[in-house]
């Protein structure tokens, strides 16, 4: 069971341990609404255009561009859809297609290495390039969706491709409102947007799709970045709104997931990819808005025991031991009472 899929399941040791340790979700939910509203409204070139299935792929697409531009355009993920591309969902796609589709993502992931460089890419390429690579990304995203499944579910738009058909006319397939939102998405994302200057960041400082000590024990969970010291989750959702308790579980089960502190988390945030937004804490904020009772630490090793089924780790300390985090810096004051000698 994945991280996102644990958090869906309430009774998952993950989600339960989030419910007992960080209780306050709503807290931070308030506080990222309120500074969501300095923000202007999400761009969308998606109305009325193409399949359902298709829009869901766009937040993977604008993650793999981003990742481009950071100088990592291929990952586990791409790589591992392209072999397991091969376990069909009951007869569907056929051996013929799965065949064109496994040879054609062999060339994309090629193709896709030419743009790996310490120096990271350009968040705008020219016109043509730009398109050509705003496409490889889509069907990369596909491919993607391959290995979050194990294999094939039908409605994945490579399915569909005609069997012998190369790697250009697969590309070519992808609806030119795709490459039209995520040109929109990587605008903002351009100077003076901020993935601007996080791009121009030492390599070393630069980590795509991280992996945690602890992902094991939910069944796989890798990130979307850490650039220094800072874990950020891409969201392109177009109604930033409604962004949900499972999303801020989500940024809490990554950081508690680094059981050794290996990329040396500082601070969280939530990358709103429409809206060129990024939404920072700090970690002391971030669980002191979610009501933890623990420090990070602590927290890390509680989670690996409960996670582990007590194999590992430590357990948390009785409630009546642990102490409240610090106030968060941006929480309201507290006025002391006027009877506070009389108490």
């Amino acid at each position: 069971m994945s991280l996102t899929s644990s958090l869906k399941e309430p009774t998952s040791a993950m989600s339960r341990f989030l419910t007992e340790h960080l209780p306050c979700a709503d807290d931070l939910l308030s506080d990222y609404r309120r500074r969501l509203a300095r923000y202007s409204a999400p761009v969308d070139a998606t109305s009325g255009a193409g399949p359902r299935s298709e829009y869901r792929m766009l937040g993977h697409t604008i993650d793999h561009r981003l990742r481009i531009s950071l100088g990592a355009p291929t990952g586990q993920p791409i790589r591992e859809g392209v072999v397991r591309a091969v376990i069909h969902d009951d007869g569907w796609p056929g051996p013929d297609v799965i065949s064109t589709v496994q040879a054609a993502g062999a060339v994309l992931l090629k193709e896709l290495e030419e743009y790996e460089s310490s120096d990271g890419q350009p968040l705008m390429l020219d016109s043509e390039t730009e398109d050509r690579l705003v496409r490889l990304c889509h069907v990369a995203s596909s491919f993607e969706a391959i290995f979050r499944r194990v294999g094939w579910v039908r409605g994945n738009s490579l399915g569909y491709t005609r069997p012998g058909a190369t790697l250009d006319e697969i590309v070519d397939a992808v609806p030119p409102y795709v490459v039209e939102d995520i040109r929109q998405q990587m605008a903002l994302a351009a100077h003076p947007g901020p993935f601007d200057s996080l791009r121009k960041l030492p390599a070393t400082q630069r980590v795509c799709g991280p992996v945690f000590d602890g992902s094991i024990h939910v069944g796989g969970a890798d990130a979307d970045f850490v650039l220094q010291g800072q874990l950020i989750d891409c969201k392109a959702t177009i109604r930033p709104e409604r962004m949900s308790r499972d999303a801020l579980h989500q940024l809490a089960g990554y950081l508690l997931l680094d059981y050794s502190d290996s990329y040396s988390i500082e601070s969280v945030a939530l990358y709103l990819s429409r809206q060129g937004a990024l939404i920072d804490w700090s970690v002391a904020d971030f669980l002191g808005f979610m009501g933890a009772r623990l420090e990070l630490p602590d927290l890390r090793t509680s989670c690996r025991y409960a996670l582990s089924g007590g194999a590992v780790g430590t357990p948390p300390p009785p409630a009546d031991q642990r102490r409240p985090l610090p106030r968060p810096r941006s929480a309201p004051p507290v006025q002391d009472t006027l009877f506070g000698d009389l108490l």
